[in-house]
């Protein structure tokens, strides 16, 4: 193991620990405080669509109120959905791929069930009739619902930790790496732009992180 992979490793492990000791209390309200700040951006209220991570029940910074706000006001959201690729895209590609799926309503969302991390996830039998990002060969398993409604103009995205100049690091899976590189293929395509606010807790904010 390169002494990079080693630095992240030990990075994340820190960081971890760290939050595992954060009272409960701080994260609902450091949660509080998230919500708000990005319910009150331009960003935000000028989208029409975005990405949002859904939260793990312990040590993340609740998404579940920008979720419902978003969807209240009438906002297209996408949420996470991890699949295992047809294809090899890249040799160092992560054995499944993170693909961003609809909600189509608060009751839907209301129904998605928790995976083996407590992380609400679309099923996979409701996946035919959502929209999706990517939709690219390889990638998708070629049942999905292919529409012009792929499209978000502001990603919500989690990590373990932050340093203050925005770099991320991620839990280590590399969902998001590859989402991302796909995804600005993509826009790449047609022009579009997007945001992505990262959402961190205090302690996982450093004044420098590993590169």
């Amino acid at each position: 193991m390169s002494s990079l992979r080693l630095a992240k490793k030990e990075l994340r492990r820190s960081v971890r620990q760290t939050i595992l000791s954060l009272p409960e209390e701080s994260i609902k309200s450091q949660s509080r405080a998230v919500t708000s700040m990005i319910l009150s951006l331009p960003e935000y209220q000028k989208a029409k669509s975005l990405g949002v991570y859904l939260s793990m029940p312990r040590g993340e910074i609740s998404t579940g109120p920008i979720v419902k706000d978003a969807l209240q006001v009438g906002k297209r959201v996408f949420v996470p959905h991890i699949y295992s690729k047809v294809a090899q895209p890249e040799p160092e590609a992560p054995r499944s791929m993170m693909d961003m799926v609809s909600l189509h309503s608060l009751e839907d969302y209301d129904t998605l069930v928790p995976d083996s991390w407590g992380i609400p996830t679309p099923s996979e039998a409701s996946l035919g009739g959502r929209n999706s990002c990517l939709n690219r060969p390889g990638y998708n398993d070629g049942d999905r619902k292919v529409t012009d409604e792929g499209n978000i103009e502001l990603i919500i995205m989690p990590g373990m930790a932050f340093d203050k100049a925005l770099g991320r690091l991620g839990h280590g899976k590399g969902y998001y790496d590859f989402f991302l590189r796909q995804y600005e293929d993509k826009l790449a395509l047609d022009g579009s732009r997007h945001h992505m606010p990262f959402l961190s807790k205090w302690s996982q904010v450093k004044d420098r992180y590993v590169q």
